[in-house]
């Protein structure tokens, strides 16, 4: 009897060891982690910019017959906002974008005008560009997905206004003109832009613009007495922020 019990007891530690280590030896499986969101650039957003502008104006001026010309840089400080609207296509960002800026732009001009009937005149230029805005299409890359960039390109639009004062030297008698015009051209460029996080990305951007010749007159009694041929070009570099209404991230990369 003894004999059986101790057999009994064996076979059954034995029997509870095979189940310990068959339990030791099953593999452990844990919950794979949750898929990481992926931003969608596509949307509605508003936002504000601030940057540098260094551009040349070249005219053309006529008073009274007499003519001369004058070219001058206008640099200054430039900002204001923009408004715009994304689509994503894969790794691909296409949008339009329209701005309007407040512009710190001027320069100005002076020369000698020689002499007309035995009098000697002078004048002096003061030129500023008063608002520009743009209006583009923008095509973008993402080669992450938290970074954008793009090309751009459009029209522009703006106010430049000069003032003049022709001085005879001879007499001391003294002219003023001035012009004010509102004019449209081309502006083309590229940026990076950067996702900063809850809809917000940050740019750098740079935009060329051309707003073509125009031509002012300053007419009294019918009579044209003044005017001036002139041509404006800029260059941009500004800084900028975005927000995307309804952001967030809207799909799962598995």
């Amino acid at each position: 009897m003894k004999e059986l019990f101790l057999a009994t007891t064996g076979i059954l530690a034995l029997a509870a060891g095979s189940a310990c280590a068959a339990d030791l030896a099953r593999p452990v499986y844990k919950a794979a982690p949750p898929p990481a969101p992926v931003y969608s650039w596509s949307g509605f957003y508003v936002g504000a910019n601030v940057g540098y502008s260094w551009g040349q104006a070249k005219n053309d001026v006529s008073v009274a017959g007499v003519g001369f010309s004058d070219s001058q840089h206008m640099n200054g400080v430039i900002g204001g906002g923009q408004i715009g609207i994304n689509w994503q296509v894969a790794n691909w960002v296409f949008g339009l974008e329209s701005d309007i800026q407040a512009s710190g732009q001027k320069g100005g001009s002076s020369g000698a005008l020689g002499v007309v009937g035995g009098d000697t005149f002078t004048f002096t230029g003061d030129h500023k560009l008063e608002w520009l805005g743009t209006s583009r299409v923008r095509v973008g890359f993402l080669p992450v997905q938290n970074i954008l960039l793009y090309a751009t390109g459009g029209v522009a639009y703006g106010q430049i206004k000069s003032s003049y004062a022709v001085v005879d030297t001879t007499t001391g008698g003294t002219a003023a003109l001035d012009f004010k015009d509102t004019r449209a051209g081309w502006t083309v460029g590229a940026g990076i832009e950067g996702l900063l996080g809850g809809g917000w990305t940050a740019k750098l951007e740079y935009l060329h613009v051309d707003l073509g010749k125009n031509t002012t007159s300053a007419v009294v009694d019918g009579t044209t007495i003044a005017s001036v041929d002139s041509k404006f070009t800029d260059n941009i570099v500004r800084v900028g922020v975005n927000y995307k209404f309804g952001a967030g991230p809207l799909l799962a990369k598995y």
